[in-house]
């Protein structure tokens, strides 16, 4: 099953020295559901700083995995209460991304819905506290 969707993504970061930053982004996507996962896919936006980078997330049972190909590569998995190890690869080398999630509602089906998390993130030794909140609704065509 696939469908065409609009895909809003809010994100806000906080840095260990206090200084917040926030993201938001809307897009058209594609929703797929195979088998037991759910795959939203959709381009980022030149303004993200991501260039044209293809963000694909999949929900399977309680685990969130976010996929960025394009000039950077990074993937990077959510599961509450657990550290999970990613990748995140750029021209200027790879390092390693791990994130420890605190709070992640999955909220979706073959139609739609809400997704959100609050998890910590290290990156190349820096912190961060990440809220994401991504909303996912069929797109209405006239």
């Amino acid at each position: 099953m696939e469908g065409t969707v609009r895909v809003n993504v809010w994100s806000r970061q906080r840095q260990q020295n206090g200084e917040r930053q926030t993201f938001q982004t809307e897009a058209e996507g594609k929703l797929v559901v195979k088998g037991e996962a759910i795959y939203i896919a959709y381009r980022e936006s030149d303004e993200s700083g991501l260039g044209s980078t293809l963000t694909t997330i999949r929900l399977q049972g309680q685990e969130l995995t976010l996929i960025r190909q394009g000039e950077t590569n990074m993937r990077q998995v959510l599961v509450k209460g657990k550290e999970q190890r990613g990748s995140y690869n750029t021209p200027y080398g790879p390092f390693e991304l791990v994130t420890r999630t605190s709070m992640l509602m999955l909220n979706v089906n073959e139609s739609g819905g809400r997704i959100e998390a609050v998890y910590n993130l290290r990156l190349a030794g820096e912190k961060c506290r990440m809220e994401l909140v991504v909303e996912i609704a069929p797109l209405v065509t006239a």
